[in-house]
């Protein structure tokens, strides 16, 4: 994922023999990304070669016996990725209030579902969703309600309950606007006139509509649902 439009991190870059070290340090946490040298036994070389990367993000609002409590670390094969690294969790572990989402960007609402698919959901955020997920049993379990991110979860609000759900548990989530579109697609096709319930077609046989306004279109305003044209159309769509 492209990172060109996010503000560069403020590193603080240490070389010592054989180990290079970036180090971020804030208010609430300090992420370090170490890159091992390689040491080549040949020629001399200008050219410094760095084995892997480690990365690495530990919290100062809560230390452990007056120590940065590790969050979460890492190894990468190149610098890019680990500094992708830190910002996702950056991103996704500190309240979006503080400040640290102008470094994480897109990361910050990217997710891996149980399917490999990796999913940004920036467009999904307040939308009713509907959001299935994966049991233990290997089951599926289906949920709908208003989407957020809390953290590394997503969480979906009812008007009876909220839900926290893990995205590596999902196999699939749609919104309202996408479930109208693929119906459209679907159910519509090019009958479909784009105003309200009529299409492009004369009223047949076992069509509840009737002749529209229009020459060679039939309306199906107030009408039970029709089993010719609006097969699979979702119900809120025909009110």
């Amino acid at each position: 994922m492209s990172t060109e439009l996010i503000e560069p991190i403020p590193w603080t870059y240490t070389d010592a023999p054989g180990v290079l070290l970036w180090t971020w340090v804030s208010e609430h946490f300090v992420a370090r990304i170490g890159g091992v040298e390689v040491t080549d036994e040949g020629e001399p070389s200008e050219r410094r070669v760095i084995q892997s990367y480690s990365w690495d993000l530990s919290d100062l609002t809560k230390t452990n016996q007056g120590l940065p409590r590790l969050l979460v670390e890492g190894v990468a094969a190149d610098f890019e990725h680990a500094e992708r690294c830190i910002r996702e969790h950056v991103g996704k572990s500190y309240d979006p209030r503080l400040g640290y989402r102008r470094f994480s960007g897109p990361l910050a609402y990217t997710f891996l579902l149980s399917t490999g698919e990796t999913l940004d959901v920036r467009d999904l955020i307040g939308t009713r969703c509907t959001v299935t997920v994966l049991m233990p049993d290997r089951s599926e379990r289906t949920v709908m309600g208003d989407l957020s991110v809390n953290h590394y979860k997503w969480r979906l609000t009812t008007s009876e309950q909220v839900l926290d759900i893990l995205p590596e548990h999902v196999i699939r989530v749609t919104n309202r606007s996408e479930a109208a579109d693929r119906a459209h697609a679907i159910t519509h096709g090019d009958l479909y006139s784009g105003i309200g319930r009529i299409y492009r077609q004369d009223p047949k046989p076992g069509c509840t509509g009737k002749a529209g306004f229009m020459v060679g279109t039939v309306d199906h305003a107030g009408a039970p649902k029709c089993p010719l044209h609006e097969m699979g159309v979702p119900d809120h769509l025909l009110r």
